[in-house]
């Protein structure tokens, strides 16, 4: 008599099925008893069913979790055999019935008879519950817009299915190709723009170079026609490209047109008749354009929030009377651009006739909204375009003005008082500052919010005016001041600083979140590496403490010590301080030793031999020799 065996899903093993009657031990649901005055050849089959204990896998797969202590709880597998009765048998399906596998489960069972002759057939597959094939369009697409971009395309190669949900529109209303554009070939990448098509809302073609042969006008018309934001800085398309993504896509908010060559004065034009909802602007480095094409977008676009125009050249007062006007700008970014004078600076925040009004002789126009100003490398610009700011710019909390090397401590002292939301300062290369700048800094109602503080090549900036911005600044957790006359002394008062600061945000799981200040003090002539040593000592003893607030310094400094330092950072951060104190010993240990055997040489150096006179001969340059 053939021998069913019967395997569930987790347990499947190799077996043959024959012509024998036992197909219809199914017709019972599993648990049920059969009848006892049942004769038939089902009932002799039922009584010798047994079960035994197999791999776990069933239990993983069901509503809840089987007791380890018992044996019962991992049956996956029952067979025929004899010695058992039929209660056990029952038992084992009613086990299956309390983990979830009864007959309303998705278990899987296969019916597989052996008749130990050797033949073999297909096993009888019973399935319960939906699978793959079984969902819903929709249900599909749920589960694979929770893939990344890149991780879709790789799909997309597995089967005709996948190709077409892959490429299905839904997937990409946010089309970001700049992750993952030189990954896969140009003519796919053109498929996947025009296959997304209508449902794309954000477009974000940065860099990719190579769509320029592979868009054609007629994709361009029929394509991407609710853009929300689109970036095409860096790509190659023609001026013609460029202009029928605008007319298509008139509810444009957000557009990146940083570095085309082919935008000019006309496609400005365009974007101010197409796009009247345009809230961000960038066009910087398009050299092809000026102030002409940017004052027609101002005057259109009333909802402009955001200009982005650096390396431009801007010389027409209009444009700066038409920002006056509108006076929604609150980002303003002009930097590098040419032709930026007191003047312009002026028109901006008091207008062409400025009404003044007589009891405090200053402009009654209106506060101007900017939250932003960018005037790097302005290099017309004096102390009277800080002047004309101060008092008209109540909610700047950016000022970049590096490189204006006109600038004076006087024009910073009467703006300071008056932007007490300054956060972020940029000041390097101005070569005219001193210390009362830093004073002044530390003295504004700005101190307690300022975080971000950048000096660098302020040569007659030093110890005085940094420690008072440190002891002041209590937000502060950027500071450059490479190539200035700071000191040691610098470094030995941020690490007493941080120790006394208060509690401003909570250390996290993240390594970074323990860094409470960073510091760029490279190329600092008076940096000597005891001074460093300090910082790092600091963070070791930081890290002992089990700290609840931010403390330890992340240090750039002078290329020779600035191994070490990222060495011990990262074995205080993997909370190794052993190791770590090790290393700074050793390091004091040979940096002490190096400077020994150089004083010793620089000694014989000075008293080297004499001259016939009784004189001693300075060292002389030499030429070196390469043999």
């Amino acid at each position: 008599m053939p021998r069913p065996r019967i395997f569930s899903r987790g347990n499947i093993s190799g077996g043959s099925c024959s012509s024998g009657g036992s197909s219809n031990i199914w017709d019972t649901p599993a648990g049920r008893k059969l009848p006892e005055d049942s004769k038939s050849r089902r009932r002799r089959l039922w009584k010798h069913i047994t079960r035994f204990t197999s791999s776990p896998t069933l239990p993983r797969s069901g509503t809840r979790t089987p007791d380890p202590k018992s044996s019962k709880r991992s049956v996956s597998c029952i067979s025929l055999a004899s010695g058992n009765s039929e209660e056990l048998a029952g038992a084992a399906l009613a086990e299956y019935d309390g983990f979830g596998y009864g007959s309303d489960s998705s278990l899987d069972l296969f019916v597989d008879c052996d008749d130990g002759s050797g033949g073999t057939a297909a096993p009888r597959y019973r399935r319960q519950g939906p699978t793959w094939e079984d969902l819903p369009d929709e249900v599909k697409v749920n589960v694979l817009s929770w893939c990344e971009p890149r991780e879709l395309v790789q799909m997309s190669s597995v089967s005709k299915e996948f190709h077409r949900l892959c490429y299905d529109g839904q997937l990409w209303k946010t089309l970001d190709a700049s992750e993952f554009y030189n990954r896969i070939p140009v003519g796919q990448l053109a498929r996947l723009i025009v296959a997304s098509g209508n449902f794309v809302r954000h477009l974000n073609l940065r860099g990719c170079v190579q769509l320029h042969k592979d868009w054609r006008l007629e994709t361009v018309a029929n394509a991407c026609r609710n853009l929300l934001s689109a970036s095409l800085e860096g790509c190659t398309f023609d001026r013609p490209i460029i202009h029928f993504i605008i007319m298509r896509n008139p509810q444009l908010v957000d557009i990146n047109l940083s570095g085309l060559q082919a935008v000019t004065n006309s496609t400005c034009r365009m974007l101010a008749h197409s796009c009247p909802h345009i809230e961000s602007l960038n066009v910087s480095f398009c050299t092809n354009m000026d102030g002409r094409g940017l004052r027609r977008v101002v005057e259109a676009c009333k909802n402009l929030r955001e200009l982005r125009a650096c390396e431009l050249q801007i010389s027409e007062a209009p444009l700066m009377q038409a920002l006056f006007k509108a006076n929604t700008v609150e980002r303003l970014q002009f930097g590098e651009s040419v032709g930026i004078t007191d003047e312009h600076i002026r028109l901006l925040v008091e207008g062409a006739e400025p009404e003044i009004d007589p009891f405090t002789d200053r402009n009654a126009a209106p506060a101007r909204k900017l939250v932003h100003l960018d005037l790097r490398k302005c290099t017309l610009l004096t102390d009277n375009a800080l002047r004309y700011l101060s008092g008209n710019v109540p909610n700047l909390e950016k000022l970049e003005l590096g490189a204006v090397v006109s600038l004076t401590d006087a024009g910073l002292a009467q703006l300071l008082p008056t932007v007490p939301r300054l956060s972020e300062l940029d000041i390097e290369e101005c070569l005219e500052l001193t210390n009362t700048t830093l004073f002044n800094i530390a003295k504004s109602p700005a101190a307690s919010k300022l975080q971000d503080l950048h000096v660098s090549y302020c040569e007659n900036m030093g110890d005085s005016g940094m420690i008072e911005v440190l002891r002041k600044c209590d937000s502060l957790w950027n500071l450059e001041v490479d190539n200035t006359q700071i000191s040691d002394f610098t470094l030995l008062e941020a690490t007493r600083v941080l120790r006394e600061r208060p509690v401003t945000r909570p250390v996290t799981s993240c390594p970074t979140s323990h860094f409470g200040l960073r510091m760029v003090v490279f190329d600092c002539s008076n940096i000597r590496w005891t001074g460093v040593r300090e910082v790092l000592n600091r963070n070791a003893e930081y890290m002992k403490t089990q700290p609840a607030q931010p403390g330890m310094i992340r240090l750039k400094c002078y290329y020779e010590y600035q191994k070490t330092v990222d060495e011990h950072t990262k074995l205080v951060l993997r909370k190794d301080v052993e190791k770590a104190d090790r290393l700074e010993r050793e390091w004091a240990a040979y940096m002490m030793a190096s400077q020994e055997g150089s004083a010793g040489r620089r000694r014989r150096r000075a008293w080297g031999d004499e001259d016939d006179n009784g004189r001693r001969r300075s060292g002389r340059v030499g030429m070196c020799a390469i043999m």
